[in-house]
Order: structure tokens, then C-alpha cells, then sequence
């Protein structure tokens, strides 16, 4: 893995939230993390390239995203890594494991990791509408809800970059919200956005305009999300 970064340097990154997420349940780790990124006015400083790049790039608000790109916001002094898509099989424990690496390198001053959890598993009148856990490290914000209950669990690269987070001694929360498991859950994602904003990061966004943005981009995100799923089972290339 090799991570390229523009216009900033790595000490700048150093006591920063890292903020980022995987195409799980509701697709709310990858939708939450590109909210936040526009939420929080941030800027892309760059990208991650893997063995065995997805092929595809999307046209989005500020410029072309490619699969694993790098954003940076100084208003809310946090590094948001926009995962499009997910590595090939078979790298995905080596992209997890380079990536918890990385951050520990860095310095963040914690990672948040956002992902969906089903509603089926969601209790009846539950007021919060999530669930979290944290590892051992952390010591940031704990928040209203309760924390994932016994007998539930996590599975895939979100797991994956979680232990190996722990495993590097970086401090690190994640965000779960209840959610569909098809589709895109765009409730459960803007539910991801305030409570890392007003919960955890403490900073004001205009959410009425991003819940606006992301309805009105409802048709094309999710033809894009289709677009890269079809490339992953057929494994050859859609964009020319």
C-alpha cells in the first residue's frame, strides 16, 4: 500500500481524527464518510494505491474520486479517508492491516470507523438509533447509547481495521447505526454524520443542505455503487 499525499505533509496529519468507513449494510460507512468530507468543508490531499487498483474513477462535487481517496479539513482538524470501493479479495487484510499501521505512524489523535448494523437487531422504541464500541485506547467522548449488546458482532474490512487499530495502539471508536441491508441507507448515514459532528468532533454543519444533496443525488450514487459492483464480480473494466 502506498499512501500519496498533496500539499500537506504527514506531520500535519499528526493529532487529527481520522475519520473513514467501508461499502457495508446501508452502504454507511462509504456514504457517511463522503458526507462528513463535504460536511466539514475538507479537502482532498490525496489517495491510497493498492495492488490491484479498482479501475474506475467518479466525477464528484470536487473533482474526479478515485477508489481510496484522502481528504483533510481544518475546520474540524480531521483526515477522512472516502473509500469507494473495496480492494480485491484478497488484499483486503493487507489494505486493513497497512492502513491501522499508517495511522499509527501518523499520530491520530483517535479513529472513528462508521459503519451500518441491521435493523433487524434494532430494539422496539430504541430512542438512539445506533450502537458503538470502542477498544481499550480510547479515551474521547462517550456517547448516549448503549454500546453493542452480546451475541452481535462485526464483519468484514470494518472488523478488520478495528482490531488491527487496536492491535497498533490507536485510539479508536466506532459508529453503528441501525440500517437496511440492501441498497443505500441514507437516513442511517446522515444519523452517522450528526453524531460524529456534534457528538465527537463538536463542530456545526449544515445538515438540512447535505441531507438536500444527498436525496437529490439518490439516482446517481447509487447507479455508481451498482456500476462498481458489477466491475468486482466480473473483474473487468466499466469506465473508458
Amino acid at each position: 500500500m502506498k499512501v500519496v499525499m498533496r500539499g500537506i505533509s504527514r506531520g500535519e496529519l499528526s493529532g487529527t481524527t481520522l475519520i473513514t468507513g467501508f461499502r457495508g449494510f446501508g452502504m454507511v460507512g462509504y456514504m457517511a464518510s463522503k458526507h462528513l468530507a463535504l460536511a466539514l468543508e475538507a479537502r482532498k490531499i490525496g489517495y491510497i494505491l493498492v495492488d490491484l487498483m479498482p479501475p474506475f474513477i467518479a466525477v464528484e462535487e470536487d473533482g474526479l474520486g478515485y477508489p481510496f481517496d484522502i481528504y483533510y479539513s481544518d475546520k474540524a482538524k480531521s483526515t477522512i479517508i472516502v473509500n469507494r470501493a473495496l480492494p480485491e479479495r484478497e488484499f483486503i487484510d493487507y489494505y486493513t492491516r497497512s492502513l491501522a499501521r499508517w495511522a499509527s505512524k501518523i499520530g491520530f489523535n483517535y479513529a472513528i470507523l462508521l459503519g451500518g448494523l441491521s435493523r433487524d437487531f434494532k430494539p422496539p422504541n430504541d430512542p438512539h438509533g445506533y450502537r458503538w464500541l470502542y477498544n481499550r485506547h480510547y479515551k474521547g467522548p462517550i456517547l448516549e447509547a448503549p454500546l453493542l449488546e452480546i451475541g452481535l458482532g462485526v464483519m468484514g474490512p470494518l472488523a478488520s481495521l478495528y482490531m488491527y487499530l487496536d492491535y497498533e495502539e490507536v485510539p479508536s471508536i466506532m459508529i453503528l447505526p441501525y440500517s437496511m441491508v440492501e441498497g443505500v441507507d441514507y437516513d442511517a448515514s446522515l444519523l452517522a454524520v450528526k453524531i460524529v459532528s456534534r457528538k465527537l468532533l463538536e463542530v456545526d454543519v449544515r445538515l438540512a443542505e447535505l441531507e438536500t444533496l444527498a436525496r437529490t443525488q439518490k439516482a446517481e450514487v447509487e447507479r455508481m455503487i451498482s456500476m462498481i459492483e458489477r466491475e468486482e464480480r466480473e473483474s473487468k473494466g466499466i469506465f473508458m
